[in-house]
């Protein structure tokens, strides 16, 4: 059996460890809940966050583990192999600076989105390049196994040629809106143009609210919906191609297949019937942080591993970010 690597967290907030708390969750939705749920290939041995309540909670979950205020002062003392960067994403460059000063580590997990600005997220990515580190982001529908499974759809062609992917999301576009544009380049590509649209009347917690069009070199156009507050948690995709349509529904996790065929009541058009339909492995079965977790642990020891959602792309997703903020006029 391999060595197990040694990890710590920065940032003990809720996806360093508190989500974890909530009386929902059923399966580990947190850094700190994968490396404890892959005990044969994690220890954790440092934790850092100046929050006392974060600090005391965690002491609490994990006793034994030392608690220090910032990066800065974790790594002075501990050498760990992995670290998870969970702070606020207007802090993980500052956090990142101190984890690649680091000697031992092997392998850095952020969360997303990579930052607050472009800037900020083309620093981070090229000084991990620099430093030859494997990079994994939590962009986590991409080890989802019913977006996967969308994704293999389109490309098959079990629609036809895409003409229109709708992703819907709340607002919040640093937070939230960044999964749903990661999950529209997750199905579509990268687009060539964007047009986005500002919603004031939908701005909460001072992040942008925006809605966006988008034209993929495909042919095809994609349509950034937001629908609504965060606490209204919204989250769907609809992909129509020229044979039939995809649309799928995050909370039930289904699936739903419709292809096109002869309207019996109008002449030369058609209409669409179901050809399938299926239920997926939810996020309350299938732990997404678990599953990029043991990538984390792969790519420490193999750099050159396969990754699912890796520093190259989550910059492409913040250039995406980028593009809908200004052109929003927020910029």
């Amino acid at each position: 059996m391999s060595e197990v690597l040694t990890a710590a967290v920065i940032g003990l907030g809720k996806a360093g460890s508190r989500f974890d708390e909530e009386p929902g969750r059923t399966a580990p939705w947190s850094h700190t809940g994968a490396y404890l749920a892959l005990a044969d290939r994690f220890r954790i041995v440092g934790a850092a966050d100046p929050d006392a309540r974060n600090a005391e909670r965690y002491r609490q979950r994990c006793p034994g583990v030392p608690i220090f205020p910032d990066a800065t002062s974790l790594l002075a003392e501990i050498r760990p192999d992995v670290v998870s960067i969970c702070t606020p994403a207007g802090r993980h460059r500052a956090d990142l600076e101190a984890v690649l000063a680091c000697p031992s580590v092997k392998a850095v997990w952020c969360e997303k989105p990579l930052a607050t600005s472009l800037a900020d997220a083309e620093a981070m990515v090229k000084a991990v390049a620099d430093r030859g580190l494997p990079m994994v982001v939590t962009y986590n529908r991409r080890w989802l196994p019913m977006w996967r499974r969308v994704k293999e759809l389109i490309e098959i062609g079990a629609i036809g040629d895409l003409i229109c992917l709708r992703v819907a999301a709340p607002n919040r576009l640093h937070s939230i809106g960044s999964h749903a544009l990661d999950l529209m380049r997750f199905l579509a590509g990268d687009p060539n143009r964007t047009v986005a649209m500002a919603l004031p009347q939908l701005v909460e917690t001072g992040e942008p609210a925006a809605a966006a069009l988008f034209d993929f070199p495909s042919g095809a156009y994609g349509i950034l919906q937001v629908t609504g507050f965060r606490a209204q948690l919204v989250i769907e995709a609809e992909a129509i191609g020229r044979k039939g349509r995809i649309s799928v529904r995050e909370d039930s996790s289904r699936l739903t297949i419709e292809r096109f065929g002869k309207h019996p009541e109008y002449e030369g058009y058609q209409r669409l019937s179901a050809a399938g339909e299926g239920r997926y492995a939810s996020m309350a079965q299938v732990s997404v942080f678990v599953e990029a977790a043991a990538e984390v642990a792969t790519l420490a020891r193999d750099p050159k591993a396969r990754c699912t959602s890796d520093g190259a792309s989550a910059l492409k997703t913040q250039r995406l970010i980028e593009s809908v903020v200004t052109g929003a006029g927020y910029a």
